[in-house]
């Protein structure tokens, strides 16, 4: 749990890389620094193999104690840095409990069964994260990887005889060492005291894999099986052998940008000088245009592509200065010359009233019904043609 504190408020500490840096640090740095090793009963302490009477599963249940730690490390740039540090503490074991379940633990003759001794040497990695504009405050986050030498030395047996031993309960007696891997996570606060001194403030975990040591149990040789876990709230002093960058030079003043104005064609000028004089634009106007319409048998409607097709012509022709329009409306030979010339002043109608709801002016238009005389595709009286079934229209410009 207490790992997973330090690697939330490690997280927070990142959320502030986005904020500018300060002036960075450069070259070398030595650190020494002093705290206190927090008690804590979650370090392991458990019987390998056969033990008399029954193997146990406890945990040793240890003291607040001093811890001391020097360093020497060299700044990189982008806020890292790293360092080899030797650190070290002893903590009192005030008891190694019962589990409740057949193990009665192993009883004190006394305040403490003993102490262990813990060194470690770390390789640590930082990250400083320079939030201050004045650089004066630096929050940062650290991880070290090293050796661990652990030496526990403890017992609760007084003399030579079992008058001097613990009246009831087990015995133990451990003097051993043992170098295992260890890790740590560190987070703290940096305050620059002078330009080369800083005052560091730190919360550590540091971790071991577990690892196996020599002990009497009841009298007899055996092994135990632990691990190592602690805590620990540091000060420290760190001088800084090198000496901060150098600020970047002062920027000088870039004069007032040009300003700008838009001229009719879109281009843009400096507001000093005058626009393009613009060109005469010569339009082109087409020698023709025109359209023809086709309906059904017998039909005098639209259909909706005629529609379309009638829509676009009379856009076309909006662009220019129509003179006039020619509406011609014609059919095939089917049916009775009468009824055709009818039919085609339908079809020729309907062609100028769709041009003049797209925008054409009416008076511009004129009509000619011709019936079945006017043939796109000529054949005997009585057949239905479609080609014939037509209104062309012929603009004049």
């Amino acid at each position: 749990m207490k790992l997973k504190l330090a690697l939330m408020a490690a997280t927070g500490a990142v959320a502030l890389s986005g904020v500018a840096f300060a002036q960075e640090n450069t070259g070398w740095y030595g650190e020494i620094g002093a705290g206190v090793a927090l008690g804590n009963d979650d370090n392991d302490f458990e019987s390998v193999g056969d033990v008399r009477p029954v193997p146990f599963e406890t945990d040793y249940d240890l003291d607040d104690s001093l811890t001391v730690y020097g360093a020497l490390g060299k700044y990189f740039a982008g806020g890292v840095r790293g360092e080899i540090e030797l650190a070290s503490r002893n903590q009192d074991i005030d008891e190694l409990r019962g589990d409740g379940l057949g193990f009665g633990g192993f009883p004190n003759r006394g305040d403490t069964l003993g102490d262990i001794t813990v060194t470690t040497l770390m390789a640590n990695v930082y990250k400083d994260f320079n939030v201050d504009a004045a650089g004066r405050v630096t929050p940062y986050i650290g991880a070290g990887i090293g050796a661990v030498r652990v030496r526990p030395e403890f017992n609760n047996i007084g003399g030579n005889t079992a008058d001097d031993n613990v009246a009831n309960g087990n015995r133990v007696l451990v003097s051993d060492q043992e170098y295992v891997l260890g890790y740590q996570g560190m987070a703290g606060l940096s305050f620059d005291f002078t330009d080369n001194m800083v005052i560091d403030l730190r919360y550590r975990y540091l971790g071991t894999n577990e690892f196996e040591y020599g002990a009497y149990i009841n009298d007899e040789p055996g092994m135990v099986e632990s691990e190592y876990r602690v805590s620990e709230i540091t000060a420290g002093l760190r001088w800084n052998f090198g000496t901060q960058a150098e600020p970047a030079p002062a920027v000088e003043p870039t004069p007032p940008a040009p300003e700008y104005k838009t001229c009719f064609d879109g281009s843009r000028v400096l507001v000093t000088e005058p626009c393009p004089i613009p060109e005469e634009e010569t339009v082109e106007v087409p020698t023709e245009l025109e359209l023809t319409v086709y309906f059904d048998y017998d039909r005098a409607d639209l259909t909706d592509a005629a529609q379309s097709l009638i829509a676009a012509r009379a856009a076309e022709a909006r662009e220019y200065d129509i003179q006039s329009i020619v509406v011609q409306g014609n059919t095939d030979s089917s049916g009775s010359a009468a009824y055709n010339n009818r039919l085609s002043q339908r079809r020729a109608n309907v062609v100028r009233d769709a041009l003049v709801s797209n925008g054409i002016d009416a008076s511009v238009i004129s009509i000619e019904a011709l019936g079945e005389s006017n043939p796109a595709r000529p054949t005997a009286d009585g057949v239905r043609e479609p080609l014939n079934r037509r209104t062309e229209v012929e603009f004049s410009f």
